[in-house]
Parts: structure tokens; C-alpha cells; sequence
């Protein structure tokens, strides 16, 4: 991953938005002529859009990114970093992951991996998950940070594995703490507030995926936050990556494993920390959080990607495997087998014990049906809160929650175009606007 060189050290710890793929590599798609831009220029427009975004003005961080830098569109800059900051506020706003033209495919896939692949079949995800649950305390999930379908998955998970016992969340993406006493302190506030807010982490802007915590929460689940602030982190970034893996399994053994003794334990993380075995990373080979953690408890987790087999993967192959893969999921979430064994493919291939499939996204006015299954409603927006020129965001926040809360829907609408539905909780609402200049 290549990361703008002034904030590279600072941003190798933050688990930057990686790449995305289209439904096709092979098609062509048509790019603008980039533009030239200061280097300055791009690091300034980047840090303002994370804030912005980091402060719930999804507009400003979006759209306002581009208008600093004079584009129509963000791959007009040719800068993937400034593509996967774009979109990934856009994911938030549309539920939908975005194709970043500005990146080539980054790893090989092997003939015999695609073979094993298309011979492998479709079980029920959440069956086998439950099934292997059982017979350890550690589950880890892993997640594409683009696409928040894989965080409606994570709700399903966890509910799941609540009646098994599993009590602790942690998750990567939670505010990063250092020291152990303070994690515990807005661990145990996170808990008696019931909902996230948007100090309380920066993918957590996204409303899928702090509803994927409030309703853990509500299921009675305790949050642990495992990332750590480092101010010395290495300037090589493969040293740096070593560095910012054995803190994070070092923090799991001291906030989880060993602060919850007789709890299980679901985490939910990035797509590389889930890898059991070293993998490529950083220009070497690398062991990861969850292997590190194994090794420090002894304790054999079941690991799970969910981000290798996304339709628009974080870590771009050279072929389609969500393409290959989608057959095998038409109803329902699958993980794939043959042969009785579990089949994984790509980046994470042995590294990792399941692998997930989802089904092809269909929409139902407007939102993708996946929202359905976090016991949501489809509610029309209000009147009065359309558009009478242009393009407005329509948030919908629960009415019992502080003003620094994440909306629990929100939806872009567009003068004289069909609104979206929204899809709420039963909770009373309280609803928000924000133009698009």
C-alpha cells in the first residue's frame, strides 16, 4: 500500500482504506487525464477529509475533498490514496463499495487456486461458524474496510455465537488507547452509553458498522479497543507493520484473554490480521495479529475472512475471484468446502480456517437488501426533507442519542429522481440534512 509520504509513519498504525476491485478486472475502464497536484495540496485536501469525516460531515469529506482539489471526479487525481479516502466516505453514504481505477492488481493468483475454487461448493456461512465456535474461546473476523456489507455480517455473527457464550468484542477499529487502565475507562463508557460516537473510532462513521456495535452491545457483549497509539513506530514501514502486530496481540492477551478469563471472545478486524501464517506484506513476509496470538495464548482460534471473496476485495488480484465465487452463495452467506475440508483462496489462502462468500447485492428501493437483515424497517423520508434543487444527504439519528452519535441510516437523495427508502430500528428518530454544495 502506498501512503502519502509526509503522514506515511503516522497513518501506517490507522489502517488506512485499502483498495477496490470492479465485477470485472479485465474490462476497461475509461480514466480522465490526471491532473497535476502539489504534493501539499494532496496531503492537506486527505487529513481534512479524514477529519471531516471523523466529525460526521460526510458532505465536507466527500464532496468537499474534490471541490478542494478541483475535480469532478477523485480519480481526476490519479492518487489512490485520495480514491480510497473518497471512497470510503461514499461507502458510508450509499452502503455500496467503490472501484478505484487509480489501482493495478497487487498479488497472483495461482491456476491451481482458481481450480480449487470453481470446484469447491457452498455451505450455509453462519452453520459451520457456530459449528467450529464450539471448540475454541477465539473467533476473529476479518473485514474489507470499503464495504460495510461485511459489518452486517459481523452483527450476524455475533449473534450467533452469543448463545455459545461469547460475551467479549474486540474490535480494530475502536478508539486507539495506549495505556490499559484508560482502554478499560471508555471501554466501560462505550458500554453505559450503548451506542458509539464519533470519538469512539474513525471507520465507525460508517452507520452499518456502529449499529454492528450498538446492537452488540445491546446484546450484552463487552467492548475491548486493541489498536495502540505509538509515537515510536519504526520509518521502515515492514518494521513498523511487526511493530503494530505484536501490539495488537499483545493487547488482545491483556484487555480480552487475560482481563476475561473464562470469556469467549469474537474479533473483529482488518483483512490481513486474521492470517494464522506469515503473509506477504510490506514488501517481505510478515506474521500477523492472529498468529501472534496464538503463539502468546496457545489458544487456536477460528479465523474467518469474509474480505478476500468480497465483490470489490480489498487487496486486488489479478482475476475475479468474487466473480468465480458468487454461484456458490445465491441465498445465503457460504463459506466453501470441498472435500469435506474448507477451501481458501488469495491473499490469505492456508493462512486462515474459513473463507466467506456473500450472495450478489439485489436493492430494494434503492438500499441494499443485506440492510434488511440488521432489524431494520423501510421507512419513506419525510416531505419535507427532499430536495426542491440538487443532492441532499437525509440522516436519520436515534432520538435518545447524544449529538455526536452515528446516524443509524442515512441516504443520498437527488431532485426529481426516486427517493431511497430509509431502513431504521423501532427506536423514535430525529433527522438531520447536509447540502451537496
Amino acid at each position: 500500500m502506498r501512503y502519502l509520504p509526509v503522514i506515511a509513519a503516522a497513518l501506517s498504525v490507522l489502517a488506512l482504506p485499502t483498495s477496490t476491485m470492479a465485477s470485472d478486472p479485465q474490462q476497461t475502464v475509461p480514466i480522465p487525464p490526471a491532473k497535476q497536484f502539489d504534493n501539499d495540496r494532496l496531503i492537506e485536501a486527505y487529513k481534512q477529509s479524514i477529519s471531516d469525516a471523523s466529525h460526521g460531515r460526510y458532505i465536507d469529506a466527500s464532496y468537499g475533498l474534490l471541490q478542494k482539489l478541483g475535480v469532478e471526479r477523485a480519480d481526476e487525481t490519479a492518487d489512490p490514496d485520495i480514491v480510497d479516502q473518497w471512497a470510503q466516505v461514499m461507502s458510508t453514504m450509499t452502503g455500496v463499495p467503490t472501484f478505484n481505477t487509480a489501482k493495478s492488481p497487487d498479488f497472483h493468483v495461482s491456476q491451481e487456486q482458481i481450480a480449487e475454487l470453481e470446484a469447491s461448493r457452498g455451505e450455509p456461512a453462519i452453520r459451520e461458524i457456530v459449528k467450529r465456535a464450539r471448540n475454541t474461546r477465539i473467533v476473529i473476523l476479518d473485514e474489507n474496510h470499503l464495504d460495510p456489507r461485511g459489518r452486517a455480517f459481523g452483527l450476524e455473527v455475533a449473534r450467533a455465537l452469543r448463545p455459545l457464550g461469547y460475551t467479549v468484542l474486540a474490535v480494530e477499529a475502536l478508539k486507539r488507547v495506549d495505556d490499559d487502565n484508560e482502554a478499560r475507562r471508555k471501554m466501560e463508557q462505550l458500554v453505559a452509553d450503548g451506542y458509539p460516537r464519533q470519538s469512539s473510532g474513525y471507520y465507525l462513521d460508517d452507520p452499518v458498522f456502529a449499529d454492528f456495535i450498538r446492537q452488540s452491545l445491546a446484546l450484552g457483549y463487552r467492548p475491548v479497543t486493541y489498536e495502540k497509539i505509538r509515537t515510536d513506530y519504526s520509518k521502515d514501514a515492514k518494521v513498523a507493520q511487526e511493530q503494530r502486530e505484536q501490539d495488537q496481540a499483545d493487547n488482545i492477551v491483556n484487555r480480552a484473554v487475560r482481563a476475561f478469563p473464562d470469556a469467549k471472545i469474537l474479533i473483529y478486524a482488518g483483512e490481513h490480521h486474521a492470517a494464522e501464517r506469515p503473509i506477504a506484506a510490506e514488501g517481505g513476509t510478515l506474521p500477523m495479529m492472529a498468529g501472534l496470538l496464538r503463539h502468546a495464548t496457545g489458544i487456536d482460534p477460528l479465523t474467518i475472512d469474509q474480505a478476500g471473496l468480497s465483490s470489490i476485495p480489498m487487496n486486488r488480484p489479478d482475476v475475479d475471484l468474487y466473480k468465480i465465487a458468487a454461484s456458490k452463495a445465491v441465498h445465503q452467506s457460504a463459506v466453501l468446502m470441498a472435500h469435506g475440508k474448507p477451501v481458501t483462496v488469495g491473499l490469505l489462502a492456508g493462512s486462515v480456517d474459513l473463507q466467506v462468500v456473500h450472495p450478489p447485492v439485489r436493492t430494494l428501493h434503492g438500499r441494499p437488501d443485506w440492510l434488511v437483515g440488521m432489524a431494520r424497517h423501510s421507512a419513506s423520508i419525510p416531505s419535507m426533507l427532499l430536495p426542491s434543487s440538487g443532492m441532499r444527504l437525509v440522516q436519520a439519528f436515534i432520538a435518545s442519542e447524544g449529538k455526536d452519535a452515528i446516524p443509524v441510516d442515512q441516504v443520498l437523495v437527488t431532485h426529481g429522481k426516486p427517493a431511497p427508502t430509509l431502513l431504521l430500528s423501532k427506536a423514535r428518530v430525529r433527522y438531520a440534512l447536509q447540502s451537496v454544495p
